[in-house]
Formats: C-alpha cells, structure tokens, sequence
C-alpha cells in the first residue's frame, strides 16, 4: 500500500513539508528519510515473524498427537479401545513372540495427565505372523498400533500404549494384540497419584433436559516459573468452550487458540486460574461421555467430561424393581432404590409402603422421620428384599409419599415384579476345573453337561465368558432344555499363558427364567504359607527361612507354620524329610474353611514310609509348628522338605544357635487380671541367668500392643535374681480397627435428649464387645521377646483378658411396694473402676409423646431436679447420686430402664422395677344402709298413749369395714357430703377419731341416724380422709311407705328444748293479739261516743253518705299499711268538700238578712267543725271578745 497508486496522508503530509519549507517538492515516487527508516522496520518485523512460525512447524515431536482421536474412537465404541470385534482366541503357542520390555509397569503417574509409552513386539518364530489389531481389557489403557500387517521373522513392530486415568490407585490390564493365529495377551501394570495441577475430571454430573450446563475448567501451576496453556479445544460437538470472561454465552467453539495475547492463558508461579468454561445443553436424555484437552508448554491435560441428561421433576432408580427369578424359598434378592431430586426446592420423604402388603416384600432402611433431600442431591432412601414364597409371577408397585401440595405429585409409584419359579440348571463340578501350569502354555477342552431341574422347559439364548484365556465353541443360541432334560451344551477351551494361575470366572447363561453363572475354576496346585503371622504367600515362591535365634544348650524354641490349600482340588503331601536330628515337626491340627478344626495334634514321625502322609481338602489350613532342641553349644542350619504328589517341594530352612547357660524369667508365665480401657495394671518381671559372664539387655519388644515393656534395670549378673521390668496392661492401647468399641473423648454429648441413635450407636458398640468374645479376641496371649548380648528372643508369654466395664453394683435397682399418689426416692451408687474421674449423668430416653422432662416414658419413674447434674466420681471411689423418685399412679408394676451416660462405656443401662398399691377399705354391702321398721318407731301403743312424752327417733348400727390390699389405710377424718365434723343430715359417727387398718385387717364404725322429716329415702356420703386420698360411702335410710303416716303422727321430731320454745312463742302470739283487740274496741266506742254528743245534723247530707274510716284511728295506723291511710284520707277530702260548698251557698241566701242572726250562724259554723272532726288551733277560741266587730274570733 505503501508504493500503490494510493496516496498515504504522512507521504502528502511530506510533501507539503517540502514546499512550506521553501524547497522545491520531491518526486512523485521519492520517500523522506523518515518514511525509508520506517519501511525497513516493518519488514524486518515481519521477516522475524515468518522466521518464528517456520521454527516452530519444524520443532520435532517425540510421538505422533494421537490422543485426541484415540479417545474420541473409544468414547464412540462405549469406552473400549477394541480395534476388532471378532470374538476372542488365545494363541497356542506364545512363545514365537517376545515383548519389549516383557511386561509394561507404569509408575508415578499423576489424574488426568497422558502417558503414552512403547512397546515392541518381536517375532521371533519361523513362520510369519499377521498383526490385525490390539484391545484392552480395562478402561485405562489404550493401545494404538499404527501400521497392522505382516510381521516377518526377527522384525519388530511397536504399540503404543495410552494411559489415562481419573482416579488415584493402582491399575492392572491386559492388552491383547490380535494375530491372525489368536490373540497374545501382554500384562500392563499401573499406578496414579493425585493430580500437580489441581485439574479436576467433570464427571457423575446430572443436568435435567434443556437445562445449561457450565463448569469451569481451572488450573494450577504448581512450578516456579509461569505455566502457558497454547490451546484448549474438545473432539465432541457436543461440548462448546467459552472464555472465563464469558461463561454464559450462547455458542461457542470446540477449539479456542491464542489466548495469551489477553492474559488469560498465563498462570503465575503457585497460583490457581480459571481457564476455560464447558458450555453444554441437550434436548435428549441419555448419557454423554468427552474430553478437554489443554496443552500447555510443559505437559498436555486431559480432562474427562461425563454428564447424564435426564428429565426435570424427581427420579427414583430403578424405574421398575426387577427381583428377577427366585428358585428356592431360601432365596432373596435385595436392591436399593436411589432418589434424585431435580426440582429447584427440597423435598422431603416421609414415607413408603406396599400397599398390596407382600407378606414376601420387605423394606428396610427407610428413616420413619422423614429423609430431606436439596436440589440436585442424590440419596439411597430404601433397601427392598423379596423373598421366595408361593410359585408364580407377582408384581405390585410402591408408593413413597412426599411433601408436595398436590396429591398426584406427592405420590410416587414404584412398581415391582419378582417371579418364583423353583428349580434349578445342575452341572458337573468337575468339568469347571482347570489347571494352569507354570513355566510352559497349556490347553484345556472341556464339555459342559447342563441338566434343566425346572417344571419348565428352558431356553438358554447366550453363553458368555469374560476372560480371554476361555474360548466357547459347539453352542448354539436359544438351545432349550425341556424339564428332565441332561444335555452337553458346550465346550469351553482355557488356554494357559504360562503363569501360575488362580482365580475364578463365571460362565453366564442367559436363559428365559433367570441369570445362571456357572463357576470356572482356574488353579495351579500350589500350597500356600504363613510364617508365624506374616503374609499368606505361595510356599515355593517364598522365604521361609525359621531363625531361631540363640538359645542355650537343652533349650528348645518353636515356631509355626500354616500351610493352606486354596486350590478347587485336593492337594496330598508325599513326604517329609529332615537335614538334622535336632528339628522335628508336629501336626497341630488341620481347620476347615469355616474355622472349625477336623484333625487333632500329633508328631510327624522322623522316618516316613507312606507315600501318603495328608491329604489336604480345597479352602483346608495345616497348622505346623517346627522345634529344635539345642544338644551342643555352636551354630546349627538345617533344613525341613515337604513334596506333595503335583511336584511341588516347599523347602523350610532351619537355623539357631545355642549356647551354655540360660536365662529364666519369674514368673515364668504372667498372667492380668480382666480389664478394660481405662484401668491399667502393672506387674514386676525378674529374671535369672545362669551364663558365666553378665547379661546386657539390649531391648524388649512385645506381640501386643496392648503390653506394653518397660526396663528397670539393662545389666543382668550371674546366677542373680534381678528385677528386670514393669509390665504395663493398657487395653485401650489396642492397634486392631475393633478399637471402637469403647467411646471417644468427645463423644459424649451432656445435657442433651437420649436420641433412638444414640441408644442404637451404643447398643453397636455392646455388639463389638460380644463379638470379640465370640471370635476369642477377648483372651489375649502376646509374647515379650528380650534381645540380649548372648540370647536374642528370649520369650515370656503374657496372658491378659478384656472384660466390660460395669459402674453399678446391681444391674436392677428396686423399689418397695409404694402407696398410689405418693412418692419414694432412693439414691444410685456408681462406682468407678478406673484410673481417671468418671463423669456420670442420669438420663431417660426420649419419648415420642410428651411427658414431663427427666422423667420415664411410663410415668412411673423420674429424676429429682438435683439429680439431673453432671456427678463426677473419683478414680476407683463410690459416689450416690440421684435420688431417683418412684410416684406409682395405679395398682401396677413399674419396669423400665434408666441410663447412666458417662465417660467410660458411653452409656450403661439400669433396670428400674417398682409396685404401686394402697390400702383400701372395703364395706361388704358397698354402703351404709337403715332400713327403718315399726320397732324402731316404738309400735303403735307409743303413738296412742298421749300421756307418754314423745321422744325423738335414733337407730344406731354398726358396720365393718376391710382392707384387702397390701399397705395399711390411715383415716385421717370425716365429713358428710362436704361437711366437716362427724354428724350432719341426721347421720351421727359415734367414736369419730383418727384410725389405721391394717392390711388384710378389719375395723367397726357405729353410726347413727335421727330423721328430722317424714320422708321414704335420706341419701348423703360419708368421706373418710386417708393418706391416699378420699373414700366416699353411701349413707342411706329407708322407710316402708305403710310407716309413712306413723313416722308423720309422731310426736313432733323436735326434741325437749325445741317443744318447749315452741310452747313459749305460741303464748307471746295469743296475748299479742289480745291486746290489739281491746285497742281496736276501744278506739270504736270513742268514734260512737262523739258522734252521739252532738246536737244536730247537717240538713244537706242524708245519713247514707257518712262514712266512718277505721283506718284514721291513730292506735290502728300505726299497725296498718300505708296505702289503707291513704285512701282513707282521699274520701274524708272528698266529704268535706261537698260539705264546705253545700255552706257556702246558704251563705250567700242569708247575708241579706239581718244581722241578727249571726250568732246563730257562729254556732253553725262551730258546730259543723266539730263535725268534720277537725281542731282549732292553740289559742283560738268561739265568742264575741276584745276586737272581735260580730265575726268568727280567730
């Protein structure tokens, strides 16, 4: 661009330049100086470029990149690198190749780091050989052979084998590289450990459909100078890669480069990055397997990507539970069911169950309490059993129950199906047996004779042996065994590689009733050894020299052998010889596979005429012992043979020294006492010699960890008795994994509730103890050996025993017999056993109702408020705690079980028993009951003969009561029906005071009743207060009702001083009455006698209308009703207005007459006022006085 016809603007800008300078313009194609001096820069920057790319095209490689698509042909064929899928065939003959190196052994490997590495293959037979293809058998190894084809005599082809791994551990394959003559299986050995990088594989991911998966991919540089990856780019199109900066973006690519420019791609020295992100979705279920691959500029990653696609909501695994076919009625077939919760919340299981209700079905492991389970987790809920019971297809389905609002979702059915079918397929067990001979290749032909022991006729359809080493031929597919029927199904060829050979593989048959696997035994007919208690190893590929250290002369030691047959046949031992007179054999016995012993002890004679010496059963153990006897002082080897009729010689050799004098220990055996963790016992050991020169003890080592040695003194003098060690029995210094059994420091939670787990934890624990009794372990018989400068081994057995440990006297603490409603304490005594302070608290397991706290389930027992500390007990000292209260509430017997949690055992039980009763009085007839007659009236000459005074009516009667419980009754008082005191509605106690009844003992109460109303029936109760509450008993009277009127005419049922006040109050009422008579008629003749007095009437009012009220006599109103006044006073009103108004209209007709006649109206008017019965006031008077001018005075 910069010489085209285009005009850059710095080369104007150049000329302007020229021409502002005054200077004549340049050329059209001229250049400043500048612009030349820039152009050259240029292109060497780009010279160096193109050099640096043309460098790194040729930067040699040490392997061809195959990886990538290596891997992406064993992900396409499920995860084999198979290059052929024609079936399987050993070559007869190995031995026309050879391997380079002769077995492969990959060491130091690290995860998701690929190691590829070499292999040669030589030929080096006659004829050629035609390389097809190579396989592996195991996931690990991948193996690449590069150019198949014919391989000539004495030329050499390479495999190149891959190793990539996800996991630490250590791995084992074969690759089998396939010729036209069979395959030739060549071992491949590796091991891998944790990953320098940090790269992790992206594997078990579970993304529902639809749903965006994006993980990161980081990277750590674990060096000193800074790690460059160069590219990340992924074989599968499933997988897209995003940059940190994008994680989320739509798209992407399956190879990003060039990524340094930006930064992101250089990682400092111990510093952890994010590389790249996986951006990953599908609409399809199903699983979907890849790999990342990072390269970098010291060593290429690979990163494994494994994601299950499946749809949202939540799943249970298996879909359908498939018991298959069961064939006995002993037989079960168990399968979990798995949960996975999909959904964006957690849910929560509470519950699963048949509802068929399977008597055959069986569910286990499922929490009753309720299983949570978070978004995206994956559980195992429940453990589901059938059992073989009645024959035929059965099928049902579960329903596991969720917290979902909607009832449809809330239930999930889970069907099943099982079919009982009994029978079963017999086969020769001698013709699944094959012998591998060491040291040359073998072939073994057998015919597999199957015999169909169903009702049914069988199909079998495939016939499959996962092992190259066995080839299947003359089987035909979907052959069928009518019932009865014996037929040679097939033949099975093993081939043997030459190696010494033992395991088992299965030949599955898949028939239409059930899965059959038929055992194939592969053995080599070597015994194995064990030396004392080192590793079983085969007898004639290992050391078994016997050391027998130094001994002194007369000293014998032993020392022993196991010897074991693991092959499928018997293996007969021929002989035994000996180099030395001074070593001899003996038999101690030989065990089955089950543990339990066959034969007995007994010598091994030294000269052994049989060809037959034992014959040693498969899965049977021989225990030896091999003893030599010091004659003579000096060194002595010998040698022990054992050769057993399949050629195998096992070689013991046999060495010791011996040496004048000994070495004695006193005690010569010691012996514990029964122990456990915590205590710890202690012994002195002395020790005699009897060499001529001092004894150095150089050390002490002991079999047991649990004994522990501890010198006193290194120096032993001659013909001396020395104290030489303490002994120390510590049964918590135990190194075995049933250590367990006893709790930790930490845990033993204080102050909380006694969960069901706890209990269960503990009870787990009780097991461990009884299992150790049970498998001997609780006898323990260890050795000390003592190592001097003379003797080395010097052994002195120690026997100790393991024993519980118990911080109860009583294993049940019991209460009397106690009274219903009160309550009884009584304090525990703990003892502590141990060597350190107990801690101690009582405690009742939790309830699953509500009870009231610190108290038993049965509502019988419960702690006091200060027995619920912590109690702390001082090594080997007794401590009460408590108190325990026992509160009976019914006539029962209280059992149950009060837990001391503590330091030592983590919990011990104790059994609390206790019996509620009473005392209880009882009357015979249930109440108090008179039945009134005639006699108890007094008859019907008292009631006629009025002469007699009356008396009251009293029956009195006596009753028994009994007690016929257990505890005496003590009456503390009385009342009737609320009534305090020991009389009340004519019921009397006679005697009332406090008493007690024995049990079983009775007591008479007299009571007597005075009726004080006519009347057939009196009911009340009498309440007899006692130390256990109230009893209450009917007090009842009866009268016949023909004695009703009797009882009536009785003299009244008052007694003498109630008739006498009622005789007074009758007579204080006549006089009253009396009185007020004589007062009503005197107040009468009065009114009579006025109005007689007077000299005339008034002409106006007739006779008819005077009224005279009674009720206006003052001696009567001050004993009349108010209103009687009142209405008297409204008609003398009334009168007298008629009367004044009649008078004033003769006035009005007289007052024009003379005036002589006024005092004869004075006296009218005089006199009418008198009639109206009305009073001057004080001080007037009638009459004509001082003032008065012929008018009324005033």
């Amino acid at each position: 661009s910069l010489i085209g016809s285009r005009k850059p603007a710095h080369w104007a800008f150049g000329r302007d330049r020229q021409r502002s300078l005054g200077q004549p313009p340049l050329p059209r194609f001229a250049m400043d100086p500048l612009m030349r001096r820039r152009l050259r820069t240029w292109l060497l920057l780009v010279l160096l470029g193109c050099s640096l790319a043309l460098v790194a095209s040729l930067e040699p490689k040490s392997m061809p990149d195959i990886t990538a698509e290596l891997l992406r042909s064993a992900t396409e064929n499920g995860g084999s690198s198979a290059s052929s899928t024609r079936p399987t065939k050993m070559m007869l003959d190995a031995s026309a190749v050879r391997f380079e190196p002769r077995t492969l052994s990959l060491k130091g490997q690290r995860t998701c780091v690929p190691r590829w590495d070499e292999v040669e293959i030589v030929n080096v037979g006659d004829s050629e050989i035609i390389l097809e293809g190579v396989s592996s058998d195991h996931g690990m190894f991948h193996p690449w052979l590069a150019t198949p084809g014919v391989l000539r005599k004495s030329e050499r082809a390479k495999i190149q084998i891959l190793f990539l791994t996800q996991a630490v551990g250590t791995f084992e394959g074969l690759v089998l590289v396939q010729t036209n003559l069979g395959a030739i299986p060549y071992t491949v050995k590796a091991t891998a450990g944790d990953n320098p990088y940090k790269v992790e594989p992206i594997v078990g991911a579970k993304v529902v459909v639809g749903e965006r998966f994006n993980p990161a991919v980081s990277v750590f540089n674990p060096h000193d100078v800074n790690l460059h990856i160069r590219e990340v780019f992924t074989t599968e199109g499933f997988l897209h890669l995003s940059l940190p900066d994008k994680p989320n973006e739509d798209g992407g690519s399956t190879t990003i480069q060039n990524a340094t420019s930006a930064g992101v791609w250089t990682i400092q020295p111990k510093q952890q990055k994010t590389i790249i992100h996986l951006s990953f979705t599908s609409h399809v279920t199903g699983k979907f397997k890849g790999f990342v691959h990072l390269k970098t500029d010291i060593e290429n990653l690979l990163v494994p990507v494994e994601i299950m696609v499946t749809k949202g909501g939540v799943h249970v695994t298996p879909e359908t539970v498939d018991f298959q076919t069961l064939v006995s009625p002993l037989q079960s077939r168990s399968m979990w069911l798995t949960l996975t919760n999909l959904n964006p919340q957690p849910i929560e299981l509470l519950s699963l169950y048949d509802p068929k209700q399977d008597r055959n079905l069986q569910i286990t492991s499922f929490d009753q309490k309720g299983i949570n389970v978070v978004p995206g987790a994956t559980v195992r809920f429940a453990k589901v059993t059938y059992h073989g019971g009645d024959e035929g297809f059965m099928q049902g389905k579960l329903q596991l129950i969720i917290n979902d609002t909607d009832a449809v979702s809330a239930t999930l059915d889970i069907p099943y199906k099982a079919r009982v079918l009994y029978g079963s397929l017999g086969f020769m067990n001698d013709k699944t047996k094959f012998q591998s001979t060491p040291g040359r290749v073998t072939s073994t032909m057998r015919s597999i004779m199957i015999s169909n022991n169903f009702s049914v006729p069988i199909l079998i359809h495939t016939a499959r042996i996962d092992d190259p080493s066995f080839q299947i031929s003359h089987f035909t597919p979907n052959s069928l065994l009518h019932p009865g029927d014996a037929v040679g199904l097939m033949h099975v060829e093993f081939t043997s590689n030459g190696t010494s050979a033992l395991y088992t593989r299965d030949l599955e048959l898949s028939t239409n009733v059930t899965a059959m696997k038929i055992p194939l035994q592969v053995y080599h007919g070597k015994l194995h050894c064990q030396v004392e208690q080192g590793e079983v190893r085969e007898c004639s590929a290992s050391d078994l020299g016997l050391d027998m250290g130094t001994i002194s002369v007369g000293e014998s030691r032993r020392k022993h052998l196991n010897v074991t047959n693991l092959n499928p046949v018997n293996v007969t031992i021929e002989s035994i010889a000996f180099t030395h007179s001074s070593v001899s054999l003996f038999m101690e016995g030989v065990w089955s596979p089950k543990g339990e012993q066959i034969r007995g002890a007994r010598p091994v004679p030294r000269n052994l005429q049989s060809k037959r010496v034992l014959t040693l059963p498969p899965g049977h153990r021989l225990s030896m012992a091999v003893e030599v006897l010091a004659t003579e002082a000096g060194t002595t080897s010998a040698s022990v043979t054992i050769s057993t009729r399949r050629k195998e010689s096992i070689v013991l050799p046999v060495r010791y020294e011996s040496v004048l004098g000994s070495l004695a220990f006193l005690p010569a055996k010691l012996r514990f006492e029964a122990s456990f963790p915590g205590r710890v016992q202690s012994r002195v050991v002395a020790a005699r010699s009897t060499f001529e020169r001092p004894l150095q003890i150089l050390a002490v080592r002991s079999t047991d960890s649990r004994i522990i040695p501890e010198l006193m003194t290194r120096s032993l003098s001659p013909l001396a008795r020395t104290e030489i060690a303490h002994i120390h029995y510590d049964p918590s210094k135990s190194s075995a994994p049933d250590g367990s059994y006893m709790p930790q420091s930490d845990e033993v939670d204080w102050d909380v509730p006694l969960t069901e787990e706890i209990v269960e934890r503990w009870s787990r624990r009780q097991q461990m103890w009884d299992e150790l009794g049970t498998r001997g372990q609780a006898d323990i018989e260890a050795t000390l050996l003592f190592d001097t400068n003379i003797v080395r081994g010097a052994s002195l057995t120690v026997r100790a025993f393991l024993t519980k440990p118990s911080i109860v006297r009583e294993s049940t603490l019991s209460f009397d017999l106690t009274q219903v409603g009160t309550s009884v304490t009584q304090m525990l005594l703990i003892h502590n056993p141990s060597d350190t302070s107990l801690a101690v608290q009582l405690v009742f397991p939790q309830c699953e109702v509500f009870s009231e706290a610190n108290s038993s389930c049965d509502v019988g027992f419960k702690l006091a408020q200060e027995a619920q500390q912590v109690f702390y007990v001082k090594p080997h000292a007794d401590l009460h705690v408590g108190p325990i209260v026992f509160e009976p509430q019914q006539h029962t017997a209280y059992n149950t079980t009060l837990y001391i949690r503590n330091n030592l055992t983590m919990l011990h039980p104790l059994q609390l028993a206790g019996l509620g009763g009473s005392g209880r009085l009882v009357f015979p007839d249930g109440a108090l009951d008179f039945n009134l007659t005639a006699a108890d009236l007094g008859g019907e000459q008292a009631l006629e003969d009025e002469s007699r005074p009356r008396r009251r009516v009293v029956i009195s009667k006596s009753f028994t009561a009994t007690n016929d419980c257990e505890l005496p009754v003590e009456v503390k008082a009385f009342d009737i029906n609320g009534v305090a005191g020991c009389s009340g509605f004519g019921f009397e106690i006679h005697g009332c005071k406090p008493f007690t009844v024995a049990p079983h003992e009775t007591v008479e109460l007299s009571v007597s009743f005075t009726p004080d109303f006519a009347a057939s029936r009196w009911e009340q109760r009498l309440r007899l207060h006692t130390q256990s509450g109230i009893l209450a008993v009917p007090l009842r009277a009866f009268v016949p009702p023909e004695l009703l009127p009797q009882l009536a005419d009785r003299s009244p049922f008052h007694g003498d001083t109630e008739d006498s006040a009622r005789k007074v109050i009758t007579g204080i009422s006549i006089a009253l009455c009396g009185v007020m008579l004589i007062v009503v008629v005197g107040d009468i003749m009065k009114v009579y006698k006025g109005a007689s007095a007077s000299s005339c009437k008034d002409p106006g009012v007739s006779p008819s209308s005077e009224v005279i009220s009674l009720l206006s006599w003052p001696s009567i109103n001050a004993l009349a009703p108010a209103t009687w006044n009142t209405g008297g006073r409204r008609d003398q009103q009334a009168l007298s207005q008629q009367r004044a108004s009649r008078r004033d209209r003769r006035n009005e007709d007289q007052e024009m007459q003379s005036g002589e006649h006024e005092p004869h109206q004075h006296q009218q008017q005089q006199h009418h006022a008198h009639r109206q019965g009305q009073r001057l006031p004080q001080g007037a008077h009638v009459g004509h006085g001082p003032g008065s001018s012929g008018g009324t005075g005033g």
